[in-house]
């Protein structure tokens, strides 16, 4: 292993840690919802409202957020992100209102997306070529591995001190490890060292290394293609069946099991998760990005009909292997199909800007099946569309194509010979 290899699995390792801890934090907040709604009397719909706007804050925040990040130190972004992400947790642990919990939420999607996926993804793609799957895959599986862990530490802490407290058990560890790692070890890799350049070097060595061409379209090339457009669809389909994510508790509650045993299956569905955001990545490697998330895709919409039927302990475990899985490797899998068709050149901008379509669904769903489960008293109907959405997905990705091939409609056709 040569050292830049080395170095750049050490700042994978940081992010890694950045990951389990942020995104760890979010991923146990099905553990809040029945606490939250018992102190607080609001209705399941409204408190899925609060806990729904970070996805459009996120959103909305997410092109600018992926500019930024192409055209900047995305170090920076991390940096100031994860400290006002915990200081935010801190700052809900003392929330007294729906408003309070809205604005904070709102805070959230901005300051996550700012702090992990987008910046992490980026840093990452420049230091990976040939392993850029597994490496992603990797770091991305700290985030359930992350909610795997700190949902049962959220729940203990609940149950001793309060939803308060458990707030505030999420957002220490942040402040005190996380900041410190993306400030000492987190960067990307430069132009020098992608080009082999290292130690002394004369000013033209080093301006053709930065000249060195990254393949990829710009953002205003990219929307001109078929697969940009298709990927944005596959966004919004796929943010749309997170639905039941906030759900997941109040939903294995309902049909007989006690809240401890339903955090232990969160739990163990993000293990799952975990699995899926390790094996996912290099899957795609192996086969192709597209083929992998298609793939992914038919295996949620069965993790979907085992969660129909997971008052028994067969539908139950397919939700959590078959589902937990998918939702791991999708994750990591996203990226790697922008990169096999957009290329990676403003992977940063392709990311906000197809991830706005992501969290406009993933805003909406949560809301909707509150909703519905207020109107019947029952999530058939949404998991009943989460199966639909999901075998959409599949079927739309078929239609995506391979960089060359988008690249072929902007090459200027040769002059015909003079006969």
């Amino acid at each position: 292993m040569t050292d830049q290899e080395r170095r750049g699995w050490i700042i994978v390792g940081a992010i890694c840690v950045t990951m389990f801890f942020i995104w760890g934090a979010i991923n146990s907040g099905a553990v809040f919802f029945v606490p939250v709604l018992k102190y607080f009397g609001w209705t399941r719909a409204k408190l899925s409202i609060a806990l729904s706007v970070g996805w459009v804050t996120g959103g909305l925040a997410g092109p600018l957020i992926g500019w930024i990040a192409d055209r900047v130190n995305p170090k920076r972004m991390m940096i100031v992100g994860a400290t006002i992400v915990g200081l935010l947790w801190l700052a809900l642990s003392r929330a007294t209102s729906f408003g309070e919990f809205f604005v904070v939420n709102g805070l959230f999607g901005i300051c996550v997306g700012a702090s992990t996926t987008i910046p992490c993804s980026l840093i990452i793609a420049s230091w990976f070529e040939r392993r850029r799957g597994l490496a992603i895959g990797i770091a991305f599986a700290a985030a359930p591995i992350g909610g795997a862990v700190m949902t049962p530490i959220a729940n203990h802490a609940i149950a001793i001190g309060g939803w308060r407290a458990g707030y505030v058990v999420l957002g220490l560890p942040i402040l005190l490890l996380v900041v410190p790692l993306i400030l000492f070890i987190v960067r990307p890799r430069n132009s020098a060292e992608k080009s082999g350049v290292s130690g002394p070097a004369s000013a033209e060595t080093r301006a053709a290394a930065a000249a060195i061409q990254v393949p990829g379209f710009e953002l205003g090339q990219a929307a001109q293609t078929r697969s940009f457009w298709l990927i944005c669809g596959v966004q919004l389909l796929l943010g749309s069946t997170l639905g039941m994510g906030p759900h997941y508790v109040a939903y294995l509650t309902g049909v007989g099991y006690s809240a401890a045993f339903a955090a232990s299956m969160v739990s163990m569905y993000l293990i799952m998760t975990t699995l899926g955001a390790l094996f996912g990545g290099p899957f795609a490697d192996r086969v192709s990005a597209r083929g992998a998330m298609i793939a992914t895709c038919v295996l949620g919409a069965l993790g979907a009909i085992g969660l129909m039927g997971a008052s028994l302990p067969l539908g139950l475990a397919l939700n959590i292997i078959a589902g937990g899985f998918a939702l791991g490797a999708l994750g990591v899998q996203m990226p790697l199909v922008i990169i096999e068709s957009l290329g990676v050149k403003r992977l940063g901008s392709l990311l906000g800007v197809t991830g706005v379509c992501f969290t406009a669904g993933a805003a909406a769903s949560p809301i909707v099946t509150g909703r519905i489960f207020d109107l019947t008293g029952s999530y058939e109907i949404a998991i009943a569309a989460i199966i639909a959405l999901m075998v959409l997905a599949a079927i739309t990705l078929v239609g995506c194509r391979p960089l060359a091939g988008e690249e072929a409609q902007f090459a200027t056709p040769a002059p015909s010979a003079a006969a």
